[in-house]
């Protein structure tokens, strides 16, 4: 079996992250397991334990055909881990070392369980729909890039709030006026969407959320459509610009860009545990439904 593992290589990162890395890569050679590591992870970590994990690993530069791939951080490194797998259908297991973890929900003390019952093919796969985007611009600013947890669209800075012009198949839907639109698939429901007001929805439905970010008016409320609706975006703003973030990466657009969003032609292969379930995570993560008052 051949694994991947990408991590943070940015300078910022948790003091105890080459700690993780080098527990990570001893607990896989301990396994029938190929390891592979990206050039650029290797070369941000420390002389000390690129010495100690040289040995155990095949470092690459463009991604190799590997069985999966193994994200070691937080959520932010997971979908970051997403983008570079692309469309090449690598599931991605995530192994939290942030706080809350919603994708990458295997914490550490789990990884050796994890990995024997990975090795012995007892595990299973959550196919994650993702979103796209596409623009009357030509090239489109985020070429092939696409979004697991939500496409926002967002003002710039201090800037007057945006009027987003919203059509779904073509069918006029409404004018929102706010500070910006989420347009969030069922992962990121617990994501940005769920910080303004959004439904939790189950990873695996066949859904899109339309969540306007704080509207001006008291019925703009949340919107759940098919995930084969295509959503179309004419945007005003007073600045002349806004911005467009997918999954954090953000560009800048000209209020003349139109913009289309709608389901990826491939999805994001997400590897969970037998007893990990979506709701089992809500309960652990969320505390949901959990009396306080006990």
């Amino acid at each position: 079996m051949k694994i991947a593992l990408f991590g943070n290589t940015s300078s910022d990162r948790d003091p105890q992250f080459e700690k993780y890395i080098f527990s990570v890569c001893e607990a896989i050679k301990r396994y029938p397991i190929h390891l592979y590591l990206p050039d650029m992870l290797f070369y941000s970590l420390s002389p000390d334990i690129q010495d100690k994990i040289r040995p155990m690993c095949i470092l690459f530069d463009v991604t190799p055909p590997v069985d999966m791939a193994m994200s070691v951080g937080g959520d932010g490194t997971f979908l970051r881990t997403a983008s570079i797998i692309g469309d090449m259908e690598i599931p991605i297991l995530g192994i939290n070392t942030g706080r809350l973890g919603f994708l990458a929900d295997i914490n550490c003390d789990e990884l050796d369980d994890t990995l024997r019952e990975i090795v012995e093919n007892k595990y299973r796969i959550e196919e994650r729909i993702l979103l796209e985007i596409d623009t009357n611009d030509e090239p489109n600013p985020f070429g092939s890039i696409c979004a697991l947890n939500e496409v926002a669209i967002l003002k710039q800075d201090t800037a007057s709030m945006l009027s987003i012009h919203a059509y779904i198949n073509g069918e006029y839907l409404t004018s929102y006026r706010a500070d910006g639109l989420v347009i969030a698939t069922p992962t990121g429901s617990t994501a940005y969407s769920l910080s303004i007001g959004g439904p939790i929805l189950v990873p695996t439905s066949p859904s899109i959320i339309l969540a306007a970010i704080a509207p001006h008016s008291l019925t703009a409320r949340p919107l759940v459509v098919g995930d084969d609706s295509r959503i179309s975006l004419k945007i005003e703003s007073r600045s002349k610009h806004y911005l467009v973030s997918l999954d954090g990466q953000s560009q800048i657009f000209n209020e003349h860009t139109l913009i289309e969003v709608y389901k990826a032609p491939y999805t994001q292969k997400v590897v969970k545990r037998l007893n990990h379930t979506f709701f089992k995570t809500l309960r652990d993560k969320l505390m949901w439904g959990a009396d306080l008052r006990k």
